[in-house]
């Protein structure tokens, strides 16, 4: 959905405070992604929680 909104990882990355490196890893689901975060990326998106997990 990001690459479709035309959004890149250093701009959904400075929108939730981290760095691209971290945001790179989140998307490519390394690590632990805490919950809040998938809250304020389906924020920024404009999509639902669900619709970010599909």
């Amino acid at each position: 959905m990001r690459a479709i909104l035309g959004y890149s990882q250093e701009y959904m990355a400075q929108e939730l405070g981290i760095s691209q490196n971290v945001y790179s890893h989140n998307e490519r689901n390394i690590g632990n992604l805490p919950l809040n975060r998938i809250y304020q990326i389906a924020a920024i998106l404009n999509i639902s929680v669900t619709q970010l997990l599909e």
